[in-house]
């Protein structure tokens, strides 16, 4: 057997002699194995058992050292190592770097624009009145090409997904820990560990997790004591739960503690001078639970050791807006409290909708409610601000041009066109251009104030178009 830093390697004829099975199922249960390699040295298969810190190398050595001697005895299986071995070359996976992986999505990310490119040319060929036989058989040769370029823009997305029960399991420790340092008795439970989600999110968004459950766990929850006298079981629940809908994940952070006061609320944010007394009194349920995403708003007056580390809701927020997914919360009195992320499965490729406003502008798809044209006699002032009525709702209305300061003409004219968003605002814009396919980029650094927008696109024509940030709207309403 072989030592390296954070390494362990059993050569072909240890393989031989022992059963392996009980011996990575204990390293595995006393939290030491990272991963296995297995390794051809020629002559048959060495496995390399890599561990998970430097300092678990020393206990692993030891304890592989004395089962292979028979010192100690763990465990019972019917398989044998060469079982193990043969089940690991028999999986038919290889292991590939993440950093490649991004390669190969960004070069189908580049064939997918090549593709756009390609139906750019098919239309001014149309406009250039060639043989109709030949611009079909252009139009046959782009449709394949794009079948094509989604197919591998798919294969490799799903090379990118993991499931989101590998950020969950991170929290059994984290609840369990903090349950006992503020003396509450917490059962932790996980639903749709299954559910899968891109790397990267799921890696941004362990931080905003970790704080909700924080948060569940000092604010929400009540002690043994409260809780029998409240007449809920001395044992309060937390939940993490996924659930997939459509080209999203909604991720939740449900708690069935003594939820969120409204009152409590509107009187620390009157305190703090977020809000009038006038404004607290008129304002409702829902409108208040919104205070709870102000920059420092907590309803503790000091941030204790478990929340309130910095990282508050505002943050939760942005961070979530910033991979283009939204936080929903719902609260009821006594009863508990459940935040919603609502999260894309992925950040690279996406549809928009493509506005001309005195520049390039992409909206995207999975935003947008419907988009419709109106009368400019339809739309009313309210409070200083511009409201159209569409099939008895009402919805705000941004005009797009003075947001930009562009000087865009159309939005102007007597017919508007609206772009009606999920999130209830109308947005009205000069010129729709239609739907396309395009790859994110983020913004450089040098252009990362502009928090308008979440990225830019390269359009098939090498045009330029810079992707809104639809939260923002909701915001100037």
């Amino acid at each position: 057997m072989e030592k390296g830093s954070k390494t362990l390697r059993i050569t072909a004829h240890e393989l031989e002699s022992r059963d392996l099975w009980p011996l990575l199922r204990e390293m595995e249960e006393k939290g030491w194995l990272e991963r296995l390699n297995l390794l051809d040295c020629g002559e048959g298969y060495s496995l390399e058992i890599e561990v998970r810190a430097e300092q678990d190398i020393e206990h692993s050595e030891r304890l592989v050292k004395d089962y292979l001697e028979g010192k100690t005895i763990l465990g019972n299986s019917p398989r044998t190592a060469r079982d193990v071995g043969r089940e690991i070359v028999e999986t038919q996976t290889v292991r590939v770097e993440q950093g490649k992986i991004d390669k190969l999505l960004a070069l189908a990310g580049e064939l997918i624009v090549s593709t756009n490119v390609l139906t750019h040319l098919v239309r001014r060929l149309e406009d250039l009145g060639l043989p109709v036989e030949m611009v079909r058989e252009f139009k046959e040769y782009q449709s394949s090409l794009n079948r094509t370029s989604w197919g591998i823009q798919d294969v490799i997305m799903e090379m990118r997904l993991m499931p989101v029960g590998f950020v969950f399991e991170r929290f059994r420790r984290v609840v369990r820990e903090l349950g006992q340092e503020l003396g509450k008795k917490v059962q932790f439970k996980v639903l749709g560990d299954e559910v899968t989600i891109d790397r990267n999110v799921a890696a941004i968004i362990y931080e905003p997790l970790l704080h909700l459950v924080r948060n569940a766990l000092d604010h929400g929850l009540e002690g043994p004591e409260e809780r029998i006298r409240s007449g809920k079981p001395e044992e309060g629940e937390l939940l993490l739960q996924a659930e997939r809908k459509g080209e999203h994940v909604v991720i939740a952070v449900k708690d069935d503690g003594m939820g969120i006061d409204a009152g409590v609320v509107k009187s620390k944010a009157v305190s703090r001078g977020l809000i009038t007394q006038e404004q607290a009194e008129r304002m409702g349920f829902n409108e208040a639970l919104e205070l709870i995403f102000a920059p420092g708003f907590s309803t503790k007056d000091e941030a204790s050791a478990v929340s309130g580390r910095g990282v508050g809701m505002d943050v939760v927020r942005e961070t979530v807006e910033r991979l283009g997914g939204k936080v929903m919360v719902r609260s009821e009195l006594g009863v508990g409290t459940e935040v919603a992320l609502e999260l894309p499965i992925s950040m690279s490729i996406t549809k928009v909708v493509l506005l001309d406003c005195g520049g390039l502008y992409g909206i995207p798809v999975g935003e947008v409610k419907e988009i419709v044209k109106v009368e400019a006699s339809r739309l009313h002032s309210l409070k200083e601000s511009e409201v159209v009525v569409l099939r008895e709702t009402i919805y705000p209305v941004v005009r797009l041009s003075r947001v930009l300061d562009s000087r865009a003409v159309g939005v102007e004219g007597n017919e508007l066109t609206l772009i009606v968003l999920l999130a209830g605002v109308a947005i009205a814009v000069p010129k729709v251009l239609g739907e396309q396919d395009v790859v994110l980029k983020n913004l450089p650094s040098q252009l990362s104030h502009l928090n308008l927008f979440t990225g830019a696109a390269i359009l098939g024509n090498g045009d330029i178009a810079l992707i809104l940030d639809t939260s923002i709207f909701g915001r100037m309403v």
